[in-house]
């Protein structure tokens, strides 16, 4: 959604500045809106980005627990760990 959203809003201004002639001034609130669907594209991209990062070591830290509690002596894991 969020790659969609930023294509579009590339897409739209490069048709707005190279594919058509301006039939006049162009609106003030015209390119804030481009403006505006630009940042909300890169919050979005940036939000699940992070979010993705967290996930994955969220999953490889409960991994390890899991394989630390089956027995597998290379993963260490303190008491208090296994607590939390």
């Amino acid at each position: 959604m969020a790659t969609a959203s930023f294509v579009m809003g590339c897409v739209i201004a490069v048709m707005c500045l190279f594919a058509y002639e301006p039939l006049g001034e162009i609106a003030t609130s015209a390119i804030s809106i481009v403006s505006m669907f630009l940042v909300l594209a890169g919050a979005l991209v940036g939000v699940k980005v992070g979010f993705d990062h967290q996930s994955q070591k969220f999953a490889a830290e409960i991994e390890r627990i899991a394989r630390q509690r089956d027995g597998h002596p290379q993963d260490k894991v303190t008491p208090d760990e296994l607590e939390k």
